[in-house]
C-alpha cells in the first residue's frame, strides 16, 4: 500500500526511467503525475524533484560518489539515490530524515530491498552538504561541466568560441527554471482579455516586453491543465519562437509554406495573424507528429486556413511555387535545455554534423519551391553555427541575405543573423535568418 509520502517519489522515479528511455521530460512527468494521481503539493513536489535531478544530474553523482566507494548500482538504485540526495541538497523544505525515509521505503516498495541500507548510509552521509561544498574537477571546462552537468564537448564548443565567460554564463541559465509562456490566440482573445481571464482564475499572468501576444504566467503541472488551453485561448511557446513569424511578414494574397511544421506552434501563429488573407501551407514529413498539428489546429480554431501535406520536404512538389518558405530546420535543440534538460545527455558533436547536413538539404528544398524573388526564412533552435549562420556560406548565387530594418530590440542582431540567448534575453535559444531569393 503506497503511503502519500511515496506517491510524488514514486511518480518521480518512473518519469525518470521513461526519460532515460527517451522520452520528453514533460510528457513523461504529465503522464506518471496522473497515473498516480496526485494532489496539487504533491504535483509540485514531483515535477521539482525530476527537473532538479535533470539539470543537476552530474553534480549529484559527484555529491556521492566519494560514498559509494566504487560500488556498481543498477539504474533503478542510482535513480532512487539521486532523488535522495536532491531532496537533501537543493529543496530546503524536505527534512533529511524525510528524505532519507522516503528513499528507502521507495527502494522497498519497488523491488530494490537489498539497496536500502546503502541508500540509507549514502543518504545520510550528504546530510548537511550544501550545492556549492560538492567537490568538482580543477580544469575549468571539467568544472563547468559538472558543476553545470552540461557535457564536455559543449562547454568546450562554447568555450573555444566565445570565451570561458559566456559558456559558464549560458550552462548557468539553462538550468535555471525558464519562465512559462504562452501566446495567445488573437482570433479568439486579446491578451488583455487573456491576462483578465487567468487572473480571476487566480494564475497570475503578465504580458512580455517586446513580444505583445505573450503572457508569462505563474503555474504548477502541465500546460494543458491550465484554464483556457482546451478551449483554444493560448498556446504554449517561448517568444523566441515568433521572431521567424515576425520575419515572414506576409502581403495578402501570398503562399506561404511551412518546412518541418510539427508540431504546429509557428503555423498556427501564422494562421492566428493571417489567416484567410493568405494562403498557407505546411509539411512535415512524420504523420504521427503531424496528427498534433492537426489536433493543435483544431483546438485553435485554426484548420480552415492551413493545408497541411505529409511528405519530406526534400521531394515535395508544388507547381505554383511559394511567395515565402519558412524553414523550422530538425536540429539538436540545443538552445532549449532550459525548457528539455535532457536534451544535454543526448546529443552528441556527431549530431550537430549529421542534423546540419540535413538543414542544408532543405535549405535546398526551400528555394526549389521558391518563386523567383522569394522570401526563404531559415530558423533552428540550436547554440551552434554549423546549424545557423555557417549555412549561409551556400546560399545560390544572386540570392542575398537580408537583415529586417529597424528590427526590436537589436541585441537579438548579431552579423548576419538574428540570435537569442537564455543567459542575454532570458529567451530560448534561437538563430533566425532571411534570404531573397534571386530574380
Amino acid at each position: 500500500m503506497k503511503t502519500e509520502g511515496i506517491k510524488p517519489r514514486l511518480a518521480s522515479l518512473e518519469a525518470l526511467r521513461a526519460i532515460w528511455r527517451g522520452e520528453d521530460s514533460s510528457a513523461a512527468l504529465s503522464q506518471t503525475c496522473n497515473k498516480h494521481n496526485l494532489e496539487r503539493q504533491d504535483l509540485a513536489l514531483a515535477w521539482m524533484i525530476t527537473m532538479t535531478i535533470l539539470r543537476n544530474r552530474e553534480l549529484i553523482d559527484s555529491a556521492m560518489a566519494g560514498h559509494l566507494e566504487g560500488k556498481h548500482l543498477d539504474s533503478a538504485v542510482r535513480d532512487i539515490l539521486r532523488i535522495g540526495a536532491v531532496q537533501i541538497i537543493f529543496l530546503d523544505k524536505v527534512p533529511t530524515f524525510a528524505a532519507v525515509s522516503t528513499s528507502v521505503d521507495l527502494a522497498k516498495q519497488t523491488g530494490n530491498d537489498r539497496a536500502s541500507g546503502l541508500i540509507n548510509a549514502v543518504l545520510r552521509k550528504l546530510d548537511g552538504i550544501g550545492e556549492h561544498e560538492i567537490p568538482l574537477p580543477e580544469g575549468k571546462i571539467a568544472n563547468i561541466a559538472t558543476r553545470f552537468s552540461h557535457p564536455e564537448w559543449l562547454i568546450k564548443k562554447w568555450a573555444d568560441r566565445e570565451g570561458i565567460e559566456f559558456a559558464m554564463a549560458l550552462a548557468a541559465a539553462n538550468n535555471v527554471e525558464a519562465p512559462i509562456t504562452y501566446r495567445i490566440n488573437i482570433r479568439k482573445t486579446t491578451p488583455r482579455k487573456a491576462m483578465e481571464f487567468l487572473l480571476g482564475q487566480g494564475v497570475d499572468a503578465r504580458q512580455i516586453p517586446h513580444f505583445p501576444d505573450y503572457l508569462k504566467i505563474e503555474a504548477a503541472g502541465h500546460p494543458t491543465q491550465l484554464p483556457g488551453f482546451t478551449e483554444g485561448l493560448f498556446t504554449p511557446q517561448d517568444p523566441a519562437f515568433s521572431v521567424p513569424v515576425d520575419l515572414l511578414d506576409p502581403l495578402p494574397g501570398d503562399r506561404i509554406l511551412e518546412i518541418g511544421c510539427a508540431p504546429g506552434g509557428k503555423l498556427s501563429q501564422l494562421a492566428e495573424r493571417y489567416g484567410g488573407d493568405i494562403d498557407i501551407h505546411g509539411v512535415d514529413v512524420s504523420e504521427d507528429r503531424m496528427k498534433m498539428v492537426k489536433e493543435n489546429l483544431t483546438r485553435l480554431g485554426l484548420s480552415e486556413f492551413v493545408k497541411l501535406h505529409t511528405a519530406d520536404a526534400r521531394k515535395f512538389e508544388d507547381s505554383q511555387g511559394f511567395d515565402a518558405v519558412l524553414i523550422d530546420a530538425p536540429c539538436t535543440s540545443l538552445g532549449v535545455i532550459r525548457r528539455h534538460p535532457e536534451i544535454r545527455y543526448r546529443r552528441t558533436q556527431s549530431d550537430v554534423i549529421k542534423l546540419a547536413k540535413t538543414q542544408s538539404e532543405l535549405i535546398s528544398a526551400g528555394f526549389r519551391l521558391l518563386k523567383p524573388k522569394g522570401k526563404l526564412v531559415y530558423c533552428a533552435c540550436s547554440t551552434e553555427p554549423e546549424e545557423g549562420e555557417d549555412h549561409l556560406r551556400d546560399i545560390p548565387p544572386g540570392a542575398r541575405i537580408e537583415l529586417p530594418k529597424d528590427f526590436q530590440p537589436t541585441s537579438f542582431i548579431q552579423k548576419e543573423v538574428l540570435r537569442t540567448w537564455p543567459h542575454i534575453h532570458n529567451l530560448d535559444g534561437m538563430v533566425v535568418f532571411t534570404i531573397r531569393a534571386p530574380k
